[in-house]
């Protein structure tokens, strides 16, 4: 396997930012039971950033993520691209254009100030898109925090492929973050990630451990998977067994081989998994292993 950094610098579709191939996802800040400090979470974002990490990805319903990236950015004048999320606080997000707006505003205190880069519209239910383009709709509410000069561009997420699909199609988001449809386990927007580029968005691929199945949450996890999953979870562990780090490297190095992903964002609870995510991604996975975890993984 060939070494790569997961630090080298990659235009980011029609931001035209500069991003590192690995970004910090920030829902885990405050440890998984979100039972960790302020200061442990700022501490994880000032590893990253020293480690030259440069994309940070929080949002409101991370518990008190924003307020740990406030305290970590306050003062800092080196390079990092900000993105935040709003939607699902309360649980019954309206994904109105005041709700958004007061949930921007929200973020900007917690995150004290700081520019934000890249606001996102947090996975909303399907059934919502019509009232989303209307004019007090979620839509209208981004472009006036862009308007208002609270964001420098505007993002999508989600797992729903179709949902993303009409995102893309729109030519109004820059950016989006997949999650749970591209990794180890399933590769169903793989033509969804290859559309996205066409139209020279940024693409961001999110847990790429699934939310800790490839990781630390492997045996609370396994129970939730189809019978279907779980075959293939098992045919993926085997496969990945010799390899160096096991299927959670192998999961990064993964993730980090999509050619049409930008930023590969991993979570972490302390500083000790950033740099674990760090080790991992600087060996690339071969092709060979690539194509086969492909075939299990169903593309």
């Amino acid at each position: 396997m060939n070494q790569q950094s997961p630090l080298t610098k990659r235009r980011f579709g029609r931001t035209e930012l500069m991003t590192t191939r690995v970004g910090l996802g920030g829902a885990w800040l405050m440890g998984r039971r979100g039972d960790q400090s302020l200061e442990s979470g700022a501490n994880i974002v000032r590893h990253a950033l020293e480690r030259g990490v440069n994309y940070i990805d929080t949002a409101e319903c991370y518990g008190e993520s924003e307020l740990a990236v406030g305290m970590a950015l306050e003062g800092y004048e080196g390079d990092c691209i900000l993105a935040t999320k709003f939607g699902h606080v309360p649980q019954e997000f309206d994904f109105s254009r005041q709700a958004v707006l007061e949930s921007v505003e929200r973020s900007r205190k917690r995150l004290r100030y700081r520019p934000i880069d890249i606001l996102q519209l947090h996975t909303p239910p399907e059934p919502l898109w019509e009232s989303l383009w209307g004019a007090e709709g979620a839509i209208a509410g981004m472009i006036e925090a862009r308007e208002r000069g609270w964001c420098r561009y505007l993002g999508t997420t989600g797992r729903d492929v179709e949902f993303l699909r009409r995102c893309v199609e729109t030519d109004v988001f820059d950016t989006m973050l997949v999650f749970w449809v591209y990794d180890l386990l399933d590769q169903s927007a793989a033509a969804l990630l290859k559309e996205a580029k066409a139209h020279d968005m940024g693409v961001l691929l999110g847990s790429p451990l699934r939310m800790g199945l490839f990781g630390s949450a492997r045996d609370e996890s396994i129970p939730h998977l189809t019978p279907q999953e779980a075959k293939r979870f098992a045919a993926l562990e085997e496969m990945f067994a010799k390899e160096e780090g096991g299927i959670t490297a192998g999961a990064l190095r993964f993730a980090c081989a999509c050619p049409d992903g930008d930023v590969v964002l991993s979570g972490a609870d302390s500083i000790a998994a950033v740099d674990s995510v760090l080790e991992a991604t600087s060996v690339s996975m071969s092709a060979e292993l690539e194509r086969a975890a492909r075939e299990i993984g169903g593309s």
